[in-house]
This record gives structure tokens, C-alpha cells and sequence, in this order.
């Protein structure tokens, strides 16, 4: 068992931000989901089911966290946290639904969802400021990726039509996220990270560890929609009349 210091809480305001992110990101997938159905009845039935599932899936995080046993065998639970939510994540692009979804949602909305990640740094930020996390987590340390939520704002409206666009803003997100992973990895209390304080044990404390199933993990399962959908058909959408949101 690793000894953990004193955990400290960051402002209130950055946590209503935060869980306001991670509400965000759910409403954006089921909503998503219901879109890519053919019918109204699908889309209800579908965004039911899907809430549901998550509401499940965000109950079990928080009990597993809250029964403090990540925390009492942080080595080998922590990275296995970390690897496993988020490969759960990406995996439902991999089914029916995520199938429906990386045919049907447009190539600008799939970019603009990864917009998120621009607040999340700015609360990551003030959570350093907190002293919550290490500098290391930040822009002004080794997590540069706030630049993924400000491409994303930037390209969003020129991606429908300029798909090479897309590729590149994809690539250079998951660049950025592979390197979310190895900071986190690196910054949190396990043998062989970095001599630093405070240690990051944001999944040792709820709410904060949502971050790695819903903020990282939802970024994840974007990327996987996007790069389906640009492999398959050529980044056509199959509901070519809705695919023009941004004129350009």
C-alpha cells in the first residue's frame, strides 16, 4: 500500500464547472445515440437504454471509488482504472449503436464535442492553483492539451468539407490524449513516477474521479467515432441533407 497525503479539495466553483463537463459529455452521447436512429420510437428506446446503462456504469465508478479500495491497493488498481475505463469507453464505438452514431453524426459535430477539453485544462488549471494536482497537469506543465479544444473550435465548421482537416485535428487529439495518459500515469503515486507534489490521486476522490471514465474516456470514444467515420465511406454521412451545418 503506497502512503497517500492530505487530499486537497479544490473551489467550488470549479467543481460545479467540472461536473458541469462531465454532465455535458453524457447528454452529448445520448443525444448523439437518438440522433443516429432512423425513427423517433428508435431514438427514445435507444437514449432510455443508453441512460440507463451509463447511469449504471457512473454508479459502480462512484462505489468502487467510495469503498476506498483504489486507495488501499493503488498499485496495481490505479493504472488498471485508468487503462480500463477507458478502454470500456472506446469499445462502445465498436458497437451497434456506436456503429449508428459514427455513420450518422455529422464529421462538425464530432470535432465540436471534443471542444470540452478546453474548459476541463481551465479547471485542471485552478485545481493546480488549489495545489489539488501537480503543475504537471497543466498547460504550464506537461498536459498541453488544451490545444485540442481550441483546434476543435477552430476547424469544426470546415472539417464537413475538408476531411484531410479532420484527419489531422484527430491525430494530433489522440497525440495529445496518449500524452494526457502518460502525465496522469506518471504524476500519480505509483513506484516509478515522477518525484513530485502534490501526488495526482483525482481517482482516489469523488467527484473528481470522473474525470478518467467521462473527460478522458469520452474523449476516447470521440476520437474512435471520428476515425470510423473517416474510414468508412469516406467520412460520408448517410443523411447527406444534414451534413452542411456550417456553410463554408
Amino acid at each position: 500500500m503506497i502512503a497517500v497525503l492530505a487530499f486537497v479539495d479544490a473551489t467550488a466553483t470549479s467543481l460545479i464547472v467540472f461536473i458541469t463537463i462531465c454532465i455535458a459529455i453524457l447528454v452529448c452521447f445520448i443525444g448523439a445515440a437518438g440522433y443516429a436512429e432512423s425513427s423517433r420510437q428508435d431514438s427514445i428506446r435507444v437514449m432510455w437504454r443508453l441512460s440507463a446503462g451509463l447511469a449504471v456504469y457512473c454508479s459502480s465508478i462512484g462505489a468502487l471509488v467510495y469503498s476506498g479500495l483504489l486507495e488501499r491497493a493503488f498499485v496495481p488498481l490505479g493504472p488498471m482504472f485508468l487503462v480500463g475505463t477507458v478502454v470500456t469507453a472506446v469499445a462502445m464505438a465498436f458497437t451497434p449503436v456506436g456503429r449508428r452514431m459514427a455513420h450518422q453524426v455529422p464529421i462538425a459535430w464530432l470535432v465540436l464535442f471534443q471542444a470540452f477539453r478546453l474548459p476541463l485544462e481551465l479547471v485542471l488549471h485552478d485545481w493546480y492553483l488549489s495545489g489539488t494536482i501537480p503543475k504537471t497537469m497543466t498547460w504550464t506543465g506537461s498536459n498541453w492539451d488544451i490545444v485540442s479544444g481550441v483546434f476543435a473550435c477552430l476547424v469544426c465548421a470546415f472539417v464537413d468539407k475538408r476531411h484531410w482537416l479532420a484527419w489531422l485535428f484527430n491525430i494530433i487529439g489522440i497525440v495529445l490524449l496518449l500524452n494526457v495518459g502518460r502525465v496522469a500515469l506518471l504524476s500519480s503515486p505509483v513506484p516509478f513516477g515522477w518525484d513530485i507534489e502534490p501526488k495526482l490521486e483525482l481517482i482516489l476522490h469523488l467527484p473528481y474521479a470522473y474525470i478518467v471514465p467521462l473527460c478522458v474516456g469520452g474523449a476516447a470514444l470521440g476520437h474512435a467515432l471520428l476515425t470510423r467515420r473517416l474510414l468508412e465511406r469516406g467520412g460520408k454521412n448517410l443523411r447527406s441533407e444534414k451534413t452542411n451545418f456550417f456553410p463554408l
